[in-house]
């Protein structure tokens, strides 16, 4: 599933911590957000406490709080790679997208080539993506994964910027290479939608066959098979896989399914046309946790904004003249004594 920022903001956290401290499991955020504050206030303010505590923070949501500490903490290791990371993401979750990218940018130039700066380029590939700069945020994701090729997100992420700039082939090959680097499932559900899109329907077509034969949760699987079936015009046999997917979702989500199924619920409605009950769906599973920007495309797309934008830009670049300006061109034409033409 997309949800390439998540896992990446996850594996960003995870190697702040690994590199920081030592955590007990059971403590809750709330906890150690307390615990981090009476160290402070007892032992000072140092790089290392305040990273940690932003990192609570991020948990919690407090993006705010979040940004005070790492920007303090910058001002005693000016150079942390680590510490600009995590402010650069910060500042996107908190919409402030030109700081997060001038943040990344610098991380990028004080971190060691491998695994930290090549997670530092998926950062500013996350934020270029947003910024609809698909092209420089596919080269920041080309480098990281030749950097460090083991976290399979960022083959995902790398997949979803192919598709939105129409490199059909190049999407194909590279989540077969990320298969076989990183045997990842997920990549291999994603290869199937990269085959489906890349006019290779009939190879998807087997594949997903011998899925379903053996799957207990099978509404992933209808839903891949009701996209081939559209792409091979077989729209009655279609409509059927997305009708017995849609039952078993319905059940699924009745018993407290996870919020990846709301996704793939709201894929089926707008597959079907229900664009309004697909709109439900996803603005729920993004209300839920899954804060993607292939979620957000969807939501703008089911809600028309991409049309909107789409006409807003198109009038940025050519924009009719004001009924104000007709009427002084007019009347600098009759004060020339020319004629209007």
């Amino acid at each position: 599933m997309k949800a390439g920022k998540i896992l990446l903001a996850a594996l960003a956290t995870c190697a702040a911590l690994a590199t920081n401290r030592i955590t007990v499991a059971h403590d809750s955020p709330e906890h150690e957000v307390e615990e981090l504050t009476e160290r402070i206030m007892f032992e000072g303010e140092s790089a290392d406490l305040l990273l940690q505590r932003a990192i609570e923070y991020n948990v919690l949501g407090k993006t705010n709080e979040a940004v005070k500490d790492l920007e303090r903490a910058l001002h005693f290791e000016p150079r942390s790679a680590i510490i600009q990371r995590e402010l650069s993401r910060t500042y996107f979750v908190a919409g402030k997208t030109n700081e997060a990218l001038d943040t990344a940018s610098r991380a990028l130039r004080y971190a060691e080539e491998g695994p930290e700066h090549a997670s530092i380029l998926m950062v500013r590939s996350d934020i270029l993506r947003a910024r609809k700069d698909f092209q420089k945020a596919l080269d920041d994701a080309d480098k990281a994964i030749h950097e460090h090729p083991d976290p399979c997100e960022w083959y995902l992420a790398r997949s979803q910027l192919q598709q939105q700039l129409g490199l059909k082939k190049e999407r194909i090959q590279g989540l077969e290479a990320g298969v076989k680097e990183t045997g990842s499932g997920l990549l291999e559900g994603e290869l199937l939608d990269a085959l489906i899109d890349g006019g290779k329907a009939e190879k998807a077509l087997a594949k997903i066959e011998a899925e379903l034969k053996d799957a207990r949760l099978q509404s992933t699987w209808l839903l891949r098979r009701a996209k081939v079936r559209l792409a091979m015009k077989m729209k009655e046999e279609a409509k059927s896989d997305l009708e017995a997917a849609l039952k078993e979702l319905n059940d699924r989500l009745g018993k407290g399914a996870p919020p990846l199924a709301l996704v793939d619920r709201g894929q089926v409605y707008e597959l079907l046309g229900n664009k309004e009950e697909a709109k439900k769906d996803y603005e729920s599973a993004r209300d839920k946790g899954i804060q993607d920007e292939w979620l957000r495309e969807r939501i703008k797309v089911v809600k028309g904004e991409d049309k909107k934008d789409d006409k807003k830009k198109s009038g940025e670049k050519k924009e009719e003249p004001k009924a104000e300006d007709k009427k002084e061109d007019a009347t600098d034409n009759k004060t020339d004594g020319g004629d209007p033409k």
